[in-house]
């Protein structure tokens, strides 16, 4: 994978400038653009770094802003920037590994139209997530217009109906439509705020069936056990430490 320090030995870096962010990468002509920045569950960054590697995908750029937060990310102990760009053949991800600070989604989402608009790209594909009380597995989703509402009924996928989108996905897809490209958001189930390593994966089959893709998401589902057996032996833990007293009650 190519890091940041890479970049520079890129032959041609095309820039796409807005008030706030500006996007510096390779240009890549007809792709799908998938956008993974966290919100409740960790979703899209999940699954865009589960991408990054069974995709074997090459870092083309990264995007720039000076609101964003003071962070490097540590890859196999290389500092790497916190928003790249990654591109493999006919697919180019946008990948985020902080929440964007909503003053810089507007700017942010019209950057990622412009470089679409520009690439020709065919659709934009984005992931948040929906809190239930108890999960089901299933993954919802929602468009821009009705031929991409089309799309995902073609591929039997449950329409969510009513309700916001937070984050980057939804000024995404707002944004998106103004120039007539089509723009979807996959909707995983999750329980509360924590990552969420099997709700990624429940949408790696529906993005499989989506993009004629086979991502494995074997590495979700055995990470999301190791989450869960921690998680149950901290339980016991504290079960075991309160012995036989009584817990307090709340109204």
């Amino acid at each position: 994978m190519l890091v940041a320090q890479g970049v520079h030995q890129m032959v041609k870096m095309m820039e796409t400038e807005v008030e706030c962010c500006k996007i510096i990468s390779e240009d890549v002509k007809d792709a799908v653009i998938l956008e993974g920045s966290p919100e409740l569950g960790l979703i899209g960054n999940i699954l865009g770094w589960l991408l990054v590697e069974e995709l074997n995908m090459k870092q083309i750029g990264y995007i720039d802003s000076k609101y964003f937060p003071p962070l490097a990310v540590l890859y196999k102990g290389m500092a790497i920037h916190p928003f790249r760009v990654y591109s493999t053949e006919g697919i180019v991800l946008f990948l985020s590994d902080f929440i964007i600070p909503p003053a810089v989604a507007y700017d942010m989402a019209n950057a990622i139209v412009d470089w679409a608009e520009k690439n020709k790209s065919k659709e934009i594909i984005t992931f948040n997530s929906i809190v239930v009380r108890e999960k089901t597995g299933a993954v919802a989703g929602a468009a821009n217009s009705e031929e991409a509402l089309k799309k995902l009924g073609d591929k039997e996928i449950p329409i969510l109906p009513f309700g916001n989108i937070n984050g980057l996905s939804g000024t995404l897809l707002t944004r998106s439509t103004i120039k007539n490209i089509s723009a979807s958001c996959l909707f995983a189930e999750v329980l509360n705020q924590y990552p969420d390593p099997r709700a990624a994966a429940s949408v790696v089959d529906v993005l499989n069936k989506m993009l004629d893709i086979n991502i494995n998401a074997e590495p979700l589902l055995k990470e999301a056990e190791e989450i869960e057996s921690r998680l149950k032996e901290l339980a016991n833990t504290v079960q075991g430490e309160q012995g036989g007293q009584e817990s307090p009650a709340y109204l």
